[in-house]
């Protein structure tokens, strides 16, 4: 459960056949006291002779206590206990929570066995099903993470104990005040639900470099001997809010936001931000307050009456002239579910992010958005952030530097500093880049050919290829949602290109090209297949042929190699009349001629050539050999061929006279 709980003071649900070894323990638990109760039950267990369900149950209670103390390795060894004792032949939640403790610990493989026993000695399959999909998710998400962000542990500013709930206390994001049970801390005495210091609000601030200082509590006016945590700043950073959880004479009181002025270094009184009329509700709890950007609203967390379910996200309006708080107003179903809701925080945009049970995810507490929509304090869908945002543990408490998609938040994952830790994340920027290398298309030989590479952003470069044939650009120039074409060109050769595009990516590319450039000779060069009507020297275009699109490829070819002027040649097959198969073929090359003027090539650069019956591929001796219809037509098609030679590479184009 986490930290969660720290500061909204509730028992875990669990049937008790109290013994008087246990009676004390149970107590603890039932009022939240897990380290109090974790105490009493190993004094118990001994003492416990006779009575083997009893035993059991002890053990399996200490188990829980430790699990929710986010104590897993302790939780395991007295899960082990409790079912050597049998427990789990009438009670299947033990191997359910023992599944949930693997999972934390990233033990996925050990939590489905788990979880699959659980069903197996009568649990809910459907709950044993879910989980176990939660954790083919979770491995898969740390094998193969479905986003971009970089997580790390903020070592500076964590400690071996519970450190959550943080707030940027400047404008430039450089000081941050969060909630810590660390040695330093100020509260008295032994904190029933922990074993540690009760929480206090420290304070630290980070340097040039980005290195954090060490954090300090904050003086006595808001740190107290109860509990401390869960900050959040009005937008002038004039006014910190936080939540406080007084605790006196072993007797724990409802939670409330207090807020206190900020004086320098130093805090001013604290004062009750009064949400709550404490003489007609004295038990509901209140708190992680939340400042929306504007400073107009204040939201916070209650389990009072009105809600959904759990704990709800909640807010007041606030009127800053008259520092005026509204009546409170439920964020309602769309939001908040029947289980628990809390940490919210708003983005500079708007975005309304929080923790919750009730929306699935990764285990634990996850992270969820909501994006603003018109309305007052109305969001759309809730979604759940990917990993490594979200984990198998507890993950919540996020807040943005202003304008980035960046931030802190705090987790109980795996691999942390003390219980809870602070993490920072940021969206790395996607990277392009451009990598090609040209060849010769007969020998393979490398070229030190000149690539032009121009983009739809109106940056542009011209390269020459290294003694390997190979260029880069790697170095930020590609960028995103830009189109690029590229043209790539060597002495002596046709010229080609291609173009790449970044436009809807959304993960770092490498753009991997290989040009093979012909060397230019005086044979004729085979092109895509044209293809025309019988008899007819028009284009055959229909569901089946776009000859023109065939033509495409030479038209690209010329406008990359603008100093080419070229020969079109068609061909007929043998049969029909010499003279006719003679005028026809002139024709459709003259059609191909005139297709690429009307794309813009200049007419200089072309000349049609019809060859007519002149040069077979294929013989008609060899045609008539061969043994079906199939196969003599295909060999006619293929002596019906329109190609082209280059005449010369000489031609000045009009644009550079």
């Amino acid at each position: 459960m986490g930290v969660a709980l720290l500061l909204f003071l509730v028992g875990a649900t669990s049937a008790f056949a109290q013994s008087d070894a246990t009676a004390e323990a149970d107590g603890h638990f039932e009022r939240g006291g897990y380290y109090e109760a974790s105490k009493e039950y190993i004094k118990a267990y001994p003492r416990i002779k006779d009575d083997i369900e009893e035993k059991a149950r002890c053990a399996y209670m200490v188990g829980e206590c430790f699990r929710l103390m986010l104590t897993p390795d302790a939780a395991e060894e007295w899960y082990d206990k409790a079912i050597g004792l049998r427990y789990g032949e009438d009670h299947p939640e033990v191997y359910l929570h023992y599944g949930d403790i693997m999972m934390a610990q990233q033990e996925f493989d050990e939590a489905i066995e788990w979880f699959q026993t659980y069903a197996e000695k009568g649990g809910d399959a459907s709950v044993s099903r879910a989980r176990i999909q939660q954790a083919d998710d979770d491995a898969l998400a740390l094998d193969e993470p479905p986003s971009r962000y970089v997580v790390q542990n903020l070592l500076l500013l964590n400690s071996d104990a519970y450190d959550f709930g943080a707030g940027f206390a400047s404008k430039k994001s450089d000081e941050i005040v969060f909630a810590s049970s660390r040695e330093s801390a100020t509260g008295s005495g032994e904190d029933p639900i922990t074993g540690q210091s009760f929480m206090d609000l420290f304070r630290a601030e980070q340097d040039k470099k980005g290195r954090w200082s060490t954090p300090e509590p904050l003086n006595n006016t808001v740190n107290t001997p109860s509990n401390e945590g869960t900050v959040t700043f009005d937008k002038k950073f004039k006014t910190m809010y936080f939540t406080r959880c007084i605790v006196e004479n072993d007797n724990n009181y409802a939670c409330d936001i207090y807020r206190s002025s900020v004086m320098g270094t130093r805090m001013g009184p604290s004062e009750l931000v009064d949400l709550v009329n404490r003489e007609a509700n004295d038990s509901s709890q209140v708190g992680h307050p939340a400042m929306s950007p504007e400073g107009d609203y204040l939201l916070f967390v209650s389990d009072m009456e009105g809600g959904q379910g759990g704990k709800d996200i909640w807010y007041v309006k606030y009127d800053d002239r008259e520092d005026r708080f509204g009546e409170p107003v439920n964020l309602g179903p769309g939001i908040n579910t029947p289980e628990d809701e809390m940490f919210p925080a708003m983005r500079y945009d708007g975005a309304l992010y929080f923790s919750s049970h009730g929306y699935g995810g990764l285990g634990g507490l996850d992270i969820v958005r909501a994006m603003p929509m018109e309305g007052e304090m109305q969001f759309g869908e809730v979604e759940v952030l990917p990993y490594p945002l979200n984990s198998s543990s507890d993950d919540f408490g996020i807040i943005f530097y202003e304008g980035q998609d960046g931030g802190i938040f705090t987790s109980s994952r795996p691999g942390g500093k003390g219980k809870d830790d602070l993490y920072s994340f940021e969206l790395p920027d996607i990277e392009f880049c451009f990598r090609a290398n040209v060849y010769d298309y007969d020998t393979g030989i490398p070229l030190m050919g000149s690539i032009t590479v121009q983009g739809s952003d109106g940056n542009s470069w011209a390269l020459t290829a290294d003694a390997d044939g190979g260029v880069s650009l790697c170095e930020d120039e590609i960028q995103k949602n830009t189109t690029y074409t590229v043209e790539v060109k060597n002495d002596g050769y046709i010229g080609t290109g291609d173009k790449f595009s970044t436009v809807g990516l959304t993960e770092s590319t490498t753009m991997a090209r290989e040009y093979f450039l012909k060397e230019i000779s005086e044979k004729e060069y085979p092109m895509p297949l044209v293809l025309y009507p019988f008899n007819q020297a028009s284009l055959l275009i229909n569901e089946e042929v776009n000859s023109a699109d065939s033509l495409n490829y030479l038209l690209e070819l010329l406008q990359v190699n603008e100093t080419f002027v070229i020969q079109l040649e068609a061909h007929t097959d043998s049969r029909g009349g010499n003279a006719s198969n003679m005028d026809l073929s002139q024709r459709r090359a003259q059609t191909c001629v005139d297709y690429l003027i009307s794309r813009g090539i200049e007419a200089e650069r072309l000349v049609a050539v019809g060859r007519g019956e002149e040069q077979l591929l294929i013989s008609d001796a060899e045609i008539n050999a061969m043994a079906t219809n199939e196969e003599k037509e295909a060999a006619h098609q293929k002596n019906r061929r329109t190609v082209f030679r280059i005449l010369r590479f000489d031609y000045v184009p009009k644009a550079s006279e």
